[in-house]
């Protein structure tokens, strides 16, 4: 009877209706674009060839082997990342989403920018490791968020345009390549952060 009464209340409430998607879907679309950007930029910021240079791919930069960074971006990331999953959909029914929301995407945000300023393998290591903890935590928190405040007849639509964040978080990721040519390794990453911190506060400022 709650559940029925719980969802009475979302489809008649005309903020609901009106502000679901600048004042929800957008913010944690955002949030979901800088998870995916953030995680997958490190393929793109590496070049095992003969034509590779320190200021456009951190393996040479920071001297390190392919089978590193095989560890690099998988197990690294995935082990974190597995572990925090088990109790990221608990802490999401638990406690304030909209603020584990942000914690996390400063928190991946900072991870990147950590990678940015590194001075060797080990410290990438570090940050990406905090990053596979961080990311954990969106996309639990974001789809209880839009379970919790979207109009039952606009769910689906919401659900949708949420999840192509997703696929645009990796088409970025893989045009980093172009900034990487231009700008070099680190300030792509740097770019990348700050688009963190800015959805980031988006978030904290529109949820």
């Amino acid at each position: 009877m709650s559940d029925k009464k719980a969802t009475n209340e979302i489809e008649e409430d005309p903020q609901n209706s009106n502000n679901w998607l600048f004042g929800l879907c957008l913010p944690l679309w955002l949030a979901y674009v800088s998870n995916q950007w953030s995680r997958s930029s490190i393929y793109y910021l590496v070049d095992f060839s003969d034509k590779g240079s320190a200021l456009q791919a951190m393996n040479i930069d920071l001297d390190f082997s392919q089978a590193q960074y095989g560890l690099l971006a998988s197990v690294a990331f995935t082990s974190l990342f597995a572990v925090a999953s088990l109790v990221a959909g608990r802490a999401s029914d638990r406690y304030n989403r909209k603020v584990l929301t942000v914690a996390s995407i400063a928190t991946w945000g900072l991870a990147t920018l950590g990678t940015s300023t590194s001075t060797s393998y080990n410290q990438v290591v570090g940050w990406r490791v905090l990053m596979g903890l961080s990311c954990a935590f969106s996309t639990p928190t974001a789809y209880t968020l839009l379970a919790e405040r979207v109009p039952a007849d606009k769910a689906a639509s919401a659900s949708s345009l949420y999840s192509t964040g997703v696929a645009m978080g990796g088409a970025l990721a893989s045009l980093s390549i172009l900034l990487d040519d231009r700008i070099g390794w680190r300030n792509t990453a740097l770019t990348i952060a700050l688009f963190a911190f800015g959805t980031a506060a988006i978030n904290l400022f529109v949820l």
